[in-house]
């Protein structure tokens, strides 16, 4: 009979070689597999960002349309608050106002009004200035000279 005899192996005085060779080609083929790794995250991280810009144009498109519907209803409340049809029966009804007399009204000349109102361009011949196109001119108030138009205004000779 044979018995198997463990004996320890004593290879205390063995050193293992670091195989520069094999460094060499481990180290380049790292360097050479690093500029296609960087084009690669560069090109996925390009597309995420897409991804994330059209989902932020979407959302703030989104926003932008729900903004315009709502400045378009405000505007129309506004225009419905502000209608004459509607104010009017309210001053008379609610309110107990009447139309003002002519001994009521009081005109009062805004020299900085009148002198912007009249560099304003005239869109009608002959209309005053500061009128609203197509309104009828406002008659001066009773009592007041009249005013001087260019075919009335007096020519002075020697021009």
């Amino acid at each position: 009979m044979a018995y198997a005899v463990r004996r320890p192996v004593e290879n205390l005085y063995l050193v293992r070689e670091r195989d520069r060779q094999r460094t060499r080609e481990l180290v380049a083929l790292a360097l050479a597999a690093m500029p296609p790794a960087v084009v690669l995250f560069l090109a996925i991280w390009a597309n995420l960002e897409t991804v994330r810009l059209g989902y932020q144009l979407a959302s703030v498109s989104k926003n932008r349309e729900a903004l315009l519907e709502r400045k378009h209803r405000l505007e129309m409340s506004r225009a419905q608050a502000a209608a004459l049809a509607r104010v009017e029966p309210i001053a008379r009804g609610t309110l107990g106002l009447v139309p003002p007399t002519l001994d009521q009204v009081i005109l009062v000349k805004d020299t900085a009004l009148a002198s912007a109102l009249a560099s304003a361009p005239d869109s009608t011949p002959g209309s005053a200035p500061g009128s609203a196109p197509g309104s009828a001119p406002v008659p001066p108030p009773p009592g007041a000279p009249a005013p001087q138009t260019e075919a009335s205004a007096p020519v002075k000779a020697g021009n």
